[in-house]
């Protein structure tokens, strides 16, 4: 028995699990819609937790509190020295019980007298020449002005006008993105406090301030990274998702917003089942070939027939030439009323016969056109499917409002789009890991489960170009829900197998 047998095996074990896996539905109740089945097998998820701005910043003043604690300093000084041991609370801890004296001298800690931290600068305070309680004559080392409306004095003892701190700290913050910077004055070494920034600064800056800090703190713990989303707040905790376990899977992880991502690289897309070294090394030659007569032909055909000029405007692959009527494959440009996807597959990459007159190069690069132009038309369909179903859409609104129909009912193609959506995902990067996998029986395996989820979702989206009428639309409705869920079936064998391949060490790879 195969491996692409026993992985769907759970699949057809009974007479109820095949009516909905062939995409049929024998129910008397036609416009009842068709649950997801409940599958023996589930795909591998990595662990993972999001977490929000405040749980964050909890977490970082709860490591800052544990040390604090433990050090017996105030929570200010103990950010700064975690900061300097990069968040090592262990190391910091253990130095500190060494030799208190010197962790702080390293960090740039002024020594008292007492050997105590100060924590309490003086407020600021306005000079009168007229107080009797007036200070000694003061001139700003920084802007000379020696009538200065406030003078501020940090721990280190050193002071200037409080309109250059002001200015100093907010440029540090807002123009340099700093967290932990000095003293003004040339030879201190003492590092700006959280307190003395907010007595300073504007709150906006203050909230910057510790927006870096935060940053600070996710960039030293390899298990921690921000959502790469555009405008994302939010952050994923992974343990699992780093170091050799990259190997042998892809940690796709999705944000509090709902944004998937891969953890392991930071991609902002699910890029399964291609792992992260090989994404990277796909993604470099894509953009290499991007803009070239590669890129023109993934997004144009020559009719087989006719010679002309075709541009693709669904999502389907059957091509239909205006000019003399003849029908294509889009990918294999074979005649489509003798085209199949398990007979003569166009999935799959066959080997040419070798010729003197080619030379390895370019039979690498016709490899390489193979593959991308599948990759990149999964990527134009999506697009493609999603405008037709816009344009769809609004017929149905209007169909809604004149018939019996409910919103939800009407709610199915939208439903059919978003997995095709999922689908195509995937699919784009099962051909790039298509690419990079070694000749043999377990790439034609892949290739296999590879070429049912394409076939069961070029039938989907062939429905999704069907005319929807009035008196139609309950017949189509209850067959688009019936391939939604046998489409959402073959996606999840894809995923399940291709995981439980690289958990396995199944796949060889071609040497790169």
């Amino acid at each position: 028995m195969s491996d692409y047998s026993d992985a769907g095996s759970g699949c057809y074990d009974s007479d109820d699990d095949a009516s909905v896996l062939d995409g049929t539905n024998d129910s008397d109740y036609e416009d009842e819609p068709v649950l997801q089945p409940k599958g023996k097998h589930k795909t591998r998820d990595v662990e993972y937790k999001t977490l929000s701005i405040t749980q964050l910043q909890d977490l970082v003043d709860s490591d800052i509190s544990q040390v604090a604690s433990i050090v017996g300093l105030e929570s200010p000084i103990v950010s700064i020295l975690l900061r300097h041991f990069n968040w090592n609370n262990d190391r910091l801890i253990e130095k500190f019980l060494d030799s208190a004296e010197l962790v702080l001298r390293d960090a740039g800690e002024p020594e008292l007298a007492d050997g105590a931290v100060d924590m309490c600068p003086p407020p600021a305070k306005r000079i009168r020449l007229d107080s009797p309680s007036a200070p000694p004559a003061f001139m700003c080392g920084v802007c000379c002005d020696d009538n200065p409306p406030a003078v501020f004095r940090l721990r280190c003892q050193h002071s200037f006008c409080e309109p250059c701190w002001q200015e100093y700290v907010t440029s540090k913050i807002k123009d340099e993105g700093q967290c932990t910077f000095r003293c003004m004055h040339g030879d201190c070494r003492t590092v700006v406090d959280a307190v003395s920034i907010a007595k300073l600064v504007e709150p906006a800056v203050y909230e910057r301030y510790k927006e870096l800090v935060r940053q600070s703190y996710v960039g030293a713990h390899s298990h921690l990274r921000f959502c790469p989303h555009p405008g994302c707040t939010e952050t994923v905790s992974c343990p699992s998702g780093v170091g050799s376990s990259l190997l042998t899977e892809v940690p796709t992880v999705k944000c509090g917003a709902g944004h998937a991502f891969c953890f392991g690289c930071g991609m902002d897309f699910d890029h399964r089942p291609l792992t992260c070294k090989y994404t990277k090394l796909w993604l470099e030659n894509a953009r290499e070939d991007a803009g070239t007569s590669q890129w023109i032909r993934a997004n144009t055909r020559t009719c087989p027939k006719c010679q002309n000029n075709i541009e693709k405007n669904g999502g389907c692959n059957r091509i239909h030439c205006r000019h003399c009527n003849h029908q294509f494959c889009w990918l294999c440009m074979k005649d489509w009323t003798v085209h199949g996807y398990n007979n003569e597959v166009c999935n799959a990459w066959k080997e040419p016969e070798p010729k003197e007159s080619e030379t390895k190069a370019k039979q690498n690069l016709e490899k390489w056109l193979f593959y991308f132009d599948r990759f990149n038309n999964h990527e134009i369909s999506a697009r493609l499917d999603e405008e037709l179903c816009t344009r769809t859409e609004e017929k149905m609104v209007e169909w809604q409002e004149t018939s019996k129909m409910s919103w939800i009912e009407s709610t199915f193609m939208r439903d059919a789009v978003d997995e095709l959506t999922r689908c195509r995902h995937t699919l784009k990067w099962t051909y790039a890991m298509a690419y990079f996998l070694v000749a043999g029986n377990q790439k034609q395996i892949f290739e296999d489960i590879q070429a049912d989820l394409e076939k069961a979702v070029e039938e989907l989206s062939q429905l999704l170009e069907e005319p929807v009428e009035a008196d139609s639309v309950k017949s189509l409705r209850q067959r688009m829900l019936d391939k939604t869920v046998y489409v959402r079936s073959r996606h999840e064998i894809v995923l399940r197998d291709t995981a439980e391949g690289l958990a396995e060490g199944r796949w060889e790879w071609n040497v790169v």
